[in-house]
């Protein structure tokens, strides 16, 4: 039996945003990236999705509920799940309503929500899909004993909310436990009965989520007073997907596991060896685009994963557009576009993304115009005129979102050695261990906790032998405030010295906002998570720190150096935000219907082009589906918290090394990319007030009471990246290159007529034919149809 790879469902609720209470990511890039926000299935191979599908068939809507059933009878939740007493209770209420009958005619209290009038006192009804999804049937099942028995009417002027809130809390906690538990188990130890388990609970706990979303859709919350209350009530009244009525949820999981399915059992054909297949994207075609530097290799990559995974995933996504935006409605959203944005309560966020990027482009079309000149001296000009967008394709990096992989290629001083202390780790006989007790030591500096007893002898921080493990680096809160693992296969180099501080700084996350009701116990926002942690990187990577560890033995502070090290930062964050921001933007655009199905993909790569100065290697159609390609559009994983933490990271560096005297502005002695934050007590009261408040706030009040700040602002990674930029800016001038790109001929069409046409230098052209060009598309695109035709 092959090892099981897919990766199971993760709910809808266990988090609330991107990098949420019960597990946090690191790898923004990574194609096995689990989705915290949605609720799906994933496929590995098609003999394992075939074991996920028929484990999804065999549970039923009433064998779902069965299964429920037996849960409930082991679940401490009073007036839900315990069967006896809800009998007992219902008994109770039918006496009580008989007695009132023969007493006076019950008063109705009627409130408003969604344009309809509805009785607080009666349950909610079954949504009709004829009626958008906001219609009530006319037959009434009896209240819930929850509602009624227990606590009385919930009436809002009867305190009975607070008492409701805090059960919920409990059996939130209690329920997201026993799932978080089940996807451990899981990703530690792969085999099919542990995904079996996780598929299990991730079932109850999404009906248990259906549950609270019944009981919230009878509150109207503009009569609730207390801000609190308010705010708690407002979150747990947006479950996201888990509002849909069950045949729906079940087309929506569907989708995204049909999907994923095709995604994660995608392959291709080599190049220059039409008969070797099965190269996948990790470690295969990710080792092609990251080293290869042969121009007509990397577009047969780039356009064949694409054809293997964006092409054939187009029509699903379509539908899952419909059912997402059905889901929207009934979390009072007018589209899924908004229930997205609901997390960073803010009506102007489209703007406020845009206008901070306008802040930091100046400095990104310095480094665009500066790697532009290196590549165009490497493929020549006809390939790369001086004016032109890049081609995607030869960035270093599948997506073209991180052009660290060709800093080879374009770094200012090559005869400078980038930073790396992994020969000084393996010398001084570092273990994944230690390299924990080491990062433990940077948030115990500045006065934060020290990681619990249960911390070390739970995680998991190597890969354990003879047990398949999902690698992937992630940090886990179970829900119980007591309760907080890493999971990671750490190896002993820089890379993975870094991640490690990364994902520790989640778990004090956990550990400073763990008093907080479970609906608080998030970022501030779906950005908060990522900016505090790469925030703590950006001052373990400091040459300074690493000097401080004794990992580096002579350090070198002059302008090669520096400059060598702000571009390989600058490689990675600075290229990062360009994609990301497209790319909720682009599907924001699709939920609202800015953007119809006829414009998918051509208005994807005007975003690209607009945004980010980057171009498709070949002419592209509505045939293709080119952000399909990118794991968190077939998995359904809004991908705006990236974007966010990117940008917030550096204006909460700049507070912190503010506050501890690292940095003075103007000054050259005291530079923010010089800054190191360790033992300083003053940065560390700064994370803990953040982390401390959890989502109990607006995040612009966080903000606000810690680093004096109320909106997102490029102006710190402006600060942060100040030396690269005039020396970009001078280099520029020097070698006389044009700043910023203009479009330089059709990227995409609504369809695309090949004959007569060829590739000349990366675009379709009609009037340079060129027989090999052509063949580098069209023999090996006709060798993988015939050889995936045997298959």
């Amino acid at each position: 039996m092959s090892v099981l790879t897919t990766v199971v469902v993760v709910s809808v609720a266990v988090l609330t945003v991107v990098v949420g209470p019960a597990r946090c990511q690191v790898d923004r890039v990574d194609n096995k990236y689990l989705d915290p926000n949605e609720y799906f299935l994933a496929g590995g191979d098609q003999q394992d999705r075939r074991r996920v599908q028929d484990a999804f068939n065999r549970y039923t809507v009433q064998q779902q509920q069965q299964l429920l059933a037996d849960q409930q009878s082991r679940s401490g939740f009073d007036g839900i799940f315990q069967q006896q007493r809800q009998q007992q209770q219902q008994q109770q209420l039918q006496q009580q309503q008989q007695q009132l009958q023969q007493q006076q005619q019950p008063q109705q209290v009627f409130q408003q929500r969604n344009g309809r009038k509805f009785n607080i006192d009666e349950p909610e009804q079954n949504f009709e899909t004829s009626d958008r999804f906001t219609s009530r049937s006319d037959t009434q099942p009896p209240p819930p004993p929850l509602l009624n028995s227990q606590y009385g009417p919930l009436t809002l002027s009867n305190n009975n909310i607070r008492q409701l809130l805090q059960q919920l809390d409990v059996a939130g906690s209690q329920q997201c436990n026993l799932n978080v538990q089940a996807q451990w188990d899981f990703e530690t130890n792969v085999n099919e009965a542990t995904q079996i388990r996780a598929l299990e609970q991730q079932l109850l706990y999404s009906e248990y989520q259906r549950k609270v979303f019944s009981i919230m859709t009878r509150l109207n919350l503009d009569n609730v007073i207390d801000p609190n209350l308010r705010r708690q009530l407002k979150y747990l009244s947006m479950p996201g997907p888990a509002a849909l009525p069950q045949e729906q949820l079940s087309r929506y999981n569907r989708l995204i596991n049909d999907m994923l399915a095709v995604y994660n059992s995608a392959s291709i054909c080599a190049f220059d060896e039409p008969l070797k297949c099965g190269l996948r994207l990790d470690p295969d075609l990710n080792i092609i685009m990251s080293r290869s530097r042969d121009w007509n290799e990397l577009q047969h990559t780039w356009i064949e994963w694409r054809r293997r995974t964006g092409q054939k995933v187009r029509d699903m996504f379509e539908q899952l557009v419909d059912v997402s935006n059905q889901a929207a409605l009934l979390n009072n959203a007018s589209d899924a576009s908004e229930m997205w944005k609901f997390p960073y309560e803010s009506p102007s966020l489209r703007f406020e993304l845009e206008d901070a990027w306008e802040q930091i482009k100046p400095l990104y079309e310095q480094l665009h115009a500066y790697v532009r000149k290196k590549l165009r001296d490497l493929y020549g000009p006809e390939r790369i005129s001086r004016e032109a967008p890049l081609p995607a394709h030869i960035l270093g990096n599948m997506w073209g979102q991180s052009w660290e992989n060709i800093l080879d290629l374009t770094i200012p001083y090559p005869g400078k050695n980038y930073l790396d202390v992994t020969p000084q780790m393996i010398k001084q006989g570092y273990t994944p261990a230690a390299m924990f007790r080491v990062a433990e030591e940077f948030f115990i500096s500045l006065n934060m906790s020290s990681m619990p007893q249960s911390f070390w002898s739970d995680s998991v921080v190597e890969e354990l032998p003879g047990q398949p493990i999902i690698c992937q680096p992630s940090a886990w809160d179970f829900c119980n405030r007591q309760d907080f693992r890493i999971k990671m296969c750490t190896q002993v180099n820089m890379k993975d010295f870094i991640t490690v501080h990364h994902e520790m700084a989640h778990v004090q996350y956990f550990l400073n906002y763990k008093k907080q009701p479970k609906v608080y116990r998030d970022g501030a926002n779906p950005g908060f998570h990522e900016a505090l942690s790469e925030a703590i990187s950006l001052s373990v990577s400091t040459p300074k720190h690493l000097q401080t560890l004794g990992l580096i033995l002579n350090s070198v502070d002059d302008i090669p150096h520096n400059i060598n090290y702000l571009f390989g930062l600058a490689m990675d964050k600075l290229t990062f935000l360009p994609f990301s921001l497209a790319l909720d933007l682009w599907r924001w655009d699709i939920f609202s219907g800015t953007t119809h199905k006829e414009r998918y993909n051509c208005h994807w790569w005007d975003l690209r082009e607009r945004i980010g100065g980057v171009k498709p290697p070949v002419l592209r159609s509505e045939t293709d589906f080119d952000p399909g390609s990118k794991y968190h559009v077939p998995a359904n994983i809004p991908y705006i918290g990236y974007y966010f933490g990117t940008v917030l990271q550096f204006q909460i560096h700049r507070a912190m090394c503010l506050a501890s005297g690292q940095y003075r502005p103007n000054d050259p002695n005291k530079l923010l990319h010089k800054c190191d934050i360790y033992r300083s007590k003053e940065a560390g009261a700064i994370v803990k007030k953040i982390m401390e408040s959890g989502a109990s706030e607006n995040w612009r009040n966080t903000l606000s009471q810690t680093i004096g700040e109320q909106k997102l602002d490029g102006s710190a990674l402006r600060e942060f990246f100040q030396p690269l930029e005039e020396w970009l800016r001078n280099e520029n001038l020097r070698t006389e290159q044009f700043i910023g790109w203009n479009y330089d001929g059709d990227y995409c069409k609504h369809s695309i007529e090949t004959a007569n046409l060829q590739v000349y230098g990366g675009f379709y052209n009609g009037a340079s034919f060129s027989a090999v060009a052509a063949s580098t598309l069209i023999v090996p695109s006709v060798l993988v149809s015939l050889i995936f035709s045997l298959r």
